[in-house]
């Protein structure tokens, strides 16, 4: 049996990880256009140095022993032909490969929903894969420079951060970002007596919406934390658009910031070719509580729409649903070719945790709530128990031993560079293409609101 997987996350390599363990009946191949895995669970300690970025990704080739990687991105899917087409990029000079496949599971995951923001896609930052790297390096880059200016309207400009959106991800992330502004700060004599100021933009009434009402407890421990820690929680105003010298709230907010980081939610990736396949509103493959989308295809994770087992309603999107997601997909391709016949997915969920720093976290697990050194721990256990690789969770473990380090993102030389850019433009500004972020000295005109 031929089985193509797509996408090398967490579903793609839990499916193929669970095929590899066939035997040689079952031949495997994993298209992805990354040739790592990216862990997900360590974004707010990778921000403030605790976690090598390093550690949160590792080569596929590492992961799946026995599976064929082939690099490449897929331009198309043939479902009655059944095949993949997989180009290399400019650098292939044979052309695209056609792949056949007897089963296809999709696992191709989400990107950032920056299509929903003006400019968000050209001057947002996101806290996915390489991008993270980037973002650290940026903040280095923007601190650096708000030492090097005279200008104090300036200087508070480039030390503000505007973190879009008031879930999981967003407030670990802006707590995060707090702690590596102060630490970036307090190493340059120049900024003294400055700190950084994080804005966390949430449209509800309420940070962590998805644990209300039956978890509050735990949401109002993050939700005290992060005021607590500094940061300014704006509620119920959204993103409205993004330039490279502010950030425009929906109800004319103006903030200037050279730093927008998302979190506004997910699309789901589609691929040319799977457009006949069901899909729910948001644009999820709809799939039965066994992953099938259709005969010989399968699917888990952001990209599927999988019933929940209790019945109501579908999986959360998170990593840890994708895990099973990938897991149940790659057994029931097994049973499959075997002959048997496929099993209802029934994880029934662990919970879900965020942190705001060592010792600082709420959980629910098992739906049992957590706050403090027992939730911080149980995050930290588990979240090393579900890295990919044993040799790298040991890794991560051995390295909170020893002092956060940020000696990895040394600002490379600041391009000074100076724009003096009428209030009336800056609506509109983010059309004038991607940031160049070396370029950081901008001048907005001084009536820019702040929000009370």
């Amino acid at each position: 049996m031929e089985v193509i997987v797509l996408g090398g996350g967490y579903v793609g390599v839990c499916a193929a990880r669970r095929l590899a363990r066939a035997g040689s009946s079952v031949r495997v191949r994993l298209v992805s256009a990354e040739q790592c895995h990216a862990f997900h669970g360590w974004t707010a300690e990778v921000i403030t140095g605790h976690v090598a970025p390093d550690r949160a990704r590792v080569s596929l080739a590492e992961l799946l022993p026995g599976v064929e990687i082939v690099s490449g991105t897929v331009t198309g899917v043939d479902l009655a032909a059944k095949t993949v087409t997989v180009s290399s990029g400019s650098t292939d000079s044979a052309g695209p490969r056609t792949l056949s496949y007897d089963e296809l599971i999709l696992g191709v995951g989400s990107h950032d929903a920056v299509e929903r923001v003006p400019g968000l896609a050209a001057h947002g930052w996101s806290l996915k894969h390489d991008e993270l790297k980037a973002l650290n390096r940026h903040l280095s880059e923007v601190v650096a420079a708000a030492a090097a200016t005279s200008s104090p309207a300036v200087r508070r400009r480039l030390l503000t951060v505007v973190v879009a959106g008031g879930g999981f991800a967003g407030t670990e992330a802006a707590g995060a970002l707090v702690q590596r502004l102060r630490a970036e700060i307090s190493a340059r004599p120049a900024l003294a007596g400055e700190r950084p100021r994080v804005v966390l933009i949430s449209s509800g009434a309420r940070l962590i919406p998805s644990l209300r009402p039956r978890f509050a407890r735990a949401a109002d421990y993050l939700e005290a934390g992060v005021a607590r820690s500094g940061v300014q929680v704006v509620s119920g105003r959204r993103l409205a658009s993004v330039s490279s010298v502010c950030a425009v709230l929906d109800d004319d907010t103006l903030i200037p910031t050279a730093t927008v980081v998302s979190t506004i939610g997910q699309t789901p990736a589609a691929l040319p070719g799977t457009e006949s396949l069901p899909r729910d509103a948001s644009g999820r493959l709809l799939t039965d509580r066994y992953l099938r989308v259709a005969p010989s295809v399968w699917a888990g994770g952001d990209v599927a729409a999988v019933p929940h087992p209790s019945g109501s309603g579908v999986c959360p999107a998170n990593a840890l649903w994708a895990i099973y997601h990938g897991k149940r997909a790659g057994a029931n391709v097994v049973r499959t070719a075997r002959g048997r016949r496929p099993a209802p997915f029934r994880f029934p969920g662990l919970g879900q945790a965020a942190s705001l720093g060592v010792g600082r976290a709420a959980a629910e697990l098992y739906g049992v709530q957590l706050t403090g050194w027992p939730a911080w721990l149980a995050r930290w256990l588990f979240f090393h128990a579900f890295m990919p690789s044993r040799r790298v969770a040991l890794a991560t473990a051995a390295e909170w031993f020893r002092r956060p380090s940020l000696a990895s993102y040394e600002p490379r030389p600041i391009a000074r560079a100076s724009y003096d850019v009428p209030a009336a433009s800056l609506r509109t500004s983010y059309e004038r293409g991607p940031i160049t972020h070396a370029s950081y000295d901008v001048h907005p005109e001084a009536d820019l609101a702040e929000p009370a």
